[in-house]
């Protein structure tokens, strides 16, 4: 019944001006003006197992984010919920459909955080990268810790059917505010045409008829 209590009262907390500028990004997109293969992104955190990206979420064929810890709970509060924990450090699972079967992409992870920071590692499908502070954010957020907005990124990936995500925070009272994830095609270098080759090997051909010529007058 107390911890009922303490976790309502959180929330309450958590409703006021900490969360003001809650669902919204800071830093500009770190794929920057690059078109998405696949796409979702939750501003809006509705439960600690949401499988409803909010707009905006494109290409994929499913999309998830789920708290696995079980210490997170969702807060409320400025344009949408975030999950939060004051017991222990919460883990999570995101998942994005490829929508493709062939190609290479570079595949990126965005989270931003209130209060503790998350963890530098993360991995996508078992292979880990670390993060990079995108935005530092101002200082201010529950329990003296600030909003920051950092991502991931695994480049030339072999396309998926899913791609699993999974990131963590350092310890207790880091508030998941925002998660994007994106797939980015990487363009395939052109092969030369066979009229190519065949001019190729006639200019070398010329080349070398020019430079026996020289050698023989020489």
């Amino acid at each position: 019944m107390k911890l009922s209590a303490l976790v309502i009262a959180l929330g309450m907390a958590f409703s006021g001006s900490a969360f003001a500028a809650a669902a919204t990004w800071n830093s500009a997109t770190p794929w920057g003006s690059e078109t998405t293969a696949s796409f979702a992104q939750w501003s809006a955190i509705e439960t600690v197992n949401d499988t409803t990206p909010d707009a905006g979420f494109s290409g994929a064929t499913a999309a998830s984010l789920r708290e696995t810890s079980g210490n997170g709970f969702v807060t409320g509060g400025g344009l949408g919920g975030n999950i939060y924990s004051f017991t222990g450090t919460t883990t999570f699972t995101a998942t994005l459909g490829g929508g493709a079967t062939t190609g290479l992409f570079d595949v990126y992870l965005r989270i931003g955080t209130i209060g503790e920071v998350a963890s530098t590692t993360a991995t996508l499908n078992g292979a880990s990268a670390t993060s990079v502070v995108w935005d530092g954010g101002a200082a201010g957020g529950p329990f003296g810790g600030a909003a920051q907005e950092v991502y991931w990124k695994w480049e030339d990936v072999s396309a998926a059917s899913l791609y699993t995500f999974n990131f963590a925070a350092i310890g207790p009272h880091m508030s998941l505010d925002q998660v994007a994830l994106a797939t980015v095609s990487v363009p395939v270098a052109a092969v030369p045409e066979p009229e190519s080759f065949s001019l190729m090997a006639l200019g070398l051909g010329l080349m070398a008829f020019v430079a026996r010529r020289s050698s023989k007058k020489a």
